[in-house]
């Protein structure tokens, strides 16, 4: 039987509300603290399983908003039940503390594996993301979002190697009462949307934008923006258009860079619908790049006489030509009447195989020729 007695380093600011668990949980050790609430790992002595018991800190347990919101992080989580996402297993206050505990998910957060590894296989980073988006799929189809999706809350689960969306504690029912507190901008700034940033409404495409972020870091092991100050951070994200993906990271299949750029679109009407049709285009862009990958990998033992390798030389050069042709006639009909965004174009002309610096170097190029025939002119 625990207590703050017999663990007199372990939370001792809760020591009442382990007096008031210890006939059903024995804290163990403090597994980390955030923003809204320390975390201890304990054994369920009934059950002997660990779990984690989640409790928010005195000092913001007194103001009754605050209290609120956590609370209804219990409430929002014990609705949900699905395989990627961590359930609840006791939401109550005793003692003056708000808590609930869930299971311990043995394992490492993304944050972690890439902190270790570095950027991560495609394979890998497309799995994890697929399991992460029907996560939230689930979720938002019940008016929850999660609000504060970013590597340090999916954990991998050792054994299962699954991923585990965890810490909807300032996600958001829809349906629920608006507190205050709400209208604050909360989030990760790194991974916030531009929505999310400015305090408007949010709906499941701002998870997804920041499921794009959380993508970018996964396969290129940078965020998309870095900045000297929040404020300037906060900026980028509602005013500078990400890089590229495949222009910070060429080896990454066309694929599936294109996908994560589609998630940081600026506007929420860019993105992907839902979290399954994002589910659905991950799958698609990895089943072809591994396609690719196979059909380049029956020729590289070919061996080719200098005539056969001109001719598949000028064949390909042919098709590319062809390819760009149909890309520019279809970007023209679709945009008739309309501008083009320039890291739009830029993004296209990636995907057919154009290199991001000669998109570039031409747009430079229209640009000086403008303001010469400007000054001509003038």
């Amino acid at each position: 039987m625990a207590s703050s007695t017999t663990f007199p380093s372990v939370g001792s600011e809760f020591s009442e509300l382990w007096t008031a668990l210890a006939s059903q949980y024995a804290v163990e050790r403090e597994l980390g603290r955030g923003g809204m609430g320390a975390v201890f790992l304990a054994r369920d002595v009934r059950l002997d399983r660990l779990v984690a018991i989640k409790v928010l800190p005195p000092h913001l347990a007194a103001e009754s908003d605050l209290r609120e919101l956590f609370l209804r992080e219990a409430r929002t989580a014990a609705r949900l039940s699905h395989p990627n996402i961590v359930p609840v297993f006791r939401a109550d206050e005793l003692a003056g503390h708000p808590f609930f505990a869930m299971p311990f998910i043995e394992g490492e957060n993304l944050a972690e594996r890439v902190g270790l590894q570095g950027p991560l296989p495609p394979a890998d980073a497309v799995r994890w993301l697929r399991e992460v988006a029907w996560a939230l799929a689930y979720a938002h189809a019940r008016g929850v979002i999660h609000r504060d999706v970013k590597p340090e809350n999916i954990m991998i689960e050792r054994g299962s190697s699954r991923a585990i969306v965890t810490d909807f504690g300032i996600a958001r029912v829809e349906f629920g009462p608006v507190l205050a507190r709400d209208a604050l901008i909360v989030g990760t700034a790194s991974y916030m949307s531009p929505e999310q940033i400015r305090g408007e409404a949010l709906d499941g495409r701002s998870d997804l934008y920041s499921l794009g972020v959380v993508g970018f870091v996964l396969l290129s092991g940078r965020l998309p923006f870095s900045a000297a100050s929040v404020t300037e951070l906060l900026d980028a994200h509602t005013r500078q258009p990400a890089p590229p993906l495949a222009s910070v990271v060429p080896t990454v299949p066309a694929t599936i860079a294109s996908v994560i750029d589609r998630c940081l679109g600026k506007e929420r009407e860019t993105r992907f619908p839902t979290g399954e049709s994002l589910a659905d285009a991950l799958e698609k862009a990895l089943r072809l790049s591994e396609s690719a990958v196979g059909r380049t990998g029956e020729y590289a033992v070919a061996a080719l006489s200098p005539r056969d390798a001109s001719l598949v030389w000028q064949r390909a050069v042919a098709l590319q030509v062809a390819a760009l042709q149909d890309s520019s006639t279809t970007f023209g009909e679709h945009r008739a009447g309309g501008h083009v965004a320039a890291r739009e174009l830029e993004a296209t002309a990636i995907a057919a195989g154009i290199h991001s610096r000669f998109v570039r170097r031409a747009l430079d190029e229209l640009m000086a020729s403008r303001t010469a025939s400007s000054s001509v002119t003038a």
